[in-house]
């Protein structure tokens, strides 16, 4: 499994050690470059900064401040630090951070080492996710079992503090913003306005593979009449494709859908007889697309492939009498395709049993009677 070290952090991270071992780090760099000073003009900084490194505070109008050590101060000093060295030092900090006002990473648990979690977070942020200039990274998604398992993948960084909220359309996590800087950094890849996947996700395990496309999928993918994904980067949806491929699993070419106010949207399907290999390979773990994923799959395998049109209206009308459905989930729940229910909704309605609310692909379906 692939690792990242503090060495392979961007420069906009800043570490805070334990104060005992901070010491302890100093005065070993001291030893080897002959005292501050000339381990100060060593990493190109002034005495009085290094001290302020070593001490691990400032003072600024009389207050007294804590202070954090860039990481590029540690990469300066590399030839300075053995292997028991750098392993004490990644086992000695006590958070890490971009600024001052940014959420800290506490007790970080470093390396940092590729697992499926830490693919489900980056396909996450390639997906539903956000990075503002001036505010926090944050993940936006409706559907709370998703967040729930976003806050607990945030947990493989440390202890990540988190901060929920809600807009005024999507419940939203926020996180540190180092958590995304050191992604973006060491897999070369945008969070905002995206335009590929990770090239090491290519050559990570297929248990990688198969959550880094689920979670692509959960955030990005339908399941109506068909099982899709669509984004709005050619480049992007090409590469997700081609992972898609490699897992085994047919898909359909990529089509274009030209928009002049939202802009061009690109997408592929999974093939029809791919549904099962979807399922067992890559799934979903939001709710709704499994239960539809699912009753998909069930529709496809149905022994009997008709039945008494009298008996498929009377359930229509059973079931519209407990409940208003969609035109997708009484299609599901009757194992029929769209088309061939809307044969049987059209006729209902034209006998008045059944009525249809909202429009386009927003219908509901309620008993006349009921």
């Amino acid at each position: 499994m692939k690792s990242w070290h503090i060495w392979d952090f961007p420069d906009t991270i800043y570490i805070y050690l334990n104060d005992n071992f901070r010491n302890e780090f100093f005065t070993r760099i001291f030893e080897k470059t002959g005292g501050k000073r000339p381990y100060a003009r060593f990493v190109g900084l002034s005495q009085k900064t290094v001290k302020s490194y070593h001490q691990g505070y400032f003072h600024k109008n009389g207050i007294k401040y804590s202070q954090s050590i860039p990481i590029s101060l540690f990469k300066k000093s590399i030839s300075l630090i053995d292997e028991e060295l750098k392993n004490k030092l990644e086992n000695n900090i006590h958070f890490l951070k971009v600024s001052r006002k940014s959420f800290p990473i506490l007790s970080p648990k470093l390396p940092i080492i590729e697992s499926p979690a830490f693919y489900r977070i980056v396909a996450h942020m390639i997906g539903d996710g956000s990075v503002p200039k001036n505010h926090s990274p944050y993940y936006a998604n409706t559907c709370k079992e998703l967040r729930e398992q976003f806050k607990k993948d945030l947990q493989i960084f440390g202890d990540v503090k988190i901060h929920e909220a809600k807009t005024t359309t999507t419940p939203i996590v926020c996180f540190s913003k180092a958590i995304t800087d050191i992604l973006s950094f060491i897999l070369d890849v945008k969070f905002s306005y995206p335009d590929k996947i990770p090239k090491i996700i290519f050559q990570a395990p297929n248990e990688c593979k198969s959550v880094f496309l689920q979670a692509l999928f959960d955030d990005e993918g339908t399941i109506s009449t068909n099982l899709a994904i669509s984004m709005n980067n050619y480049d992007l949806v090409k590469e997700i494709k081609e992972l898609v491929i490699r897992l085994g699993i047919a898909t359909t070419n990529l089509s274009i859908k030209k928009s002049k106010l939202n802009g061009d949207n690109y997408s592929f399907s999974i093939s029809r007889k791919s549904f099962k290999d979807f399922s067992e390979k890559i799934g979903f773990t939001h709710p709704k697309k499994i239960f539809y994923l699912d009753a998909a799959i069930k529709t496809q395998q149905r022994k009997q492939r008709t039945q008494p049109l009298k008996l498929t209206r009377d359930k229509i009308v059973k079931l519209l009498s407990a409940k208003q459905m969609s035109t997708l989930d009484l299609s599901k729940q009757l194992l029929l395709t769209v088309n061939g229910l809307y044969y049987h909704l059209n006729f209902l309605e034209n006998e008045g049993l059944i009525q249809r609310n909202g429009y386009k692909n927003k219908v509901f379906w309620t008993n006349s009677k009921a």
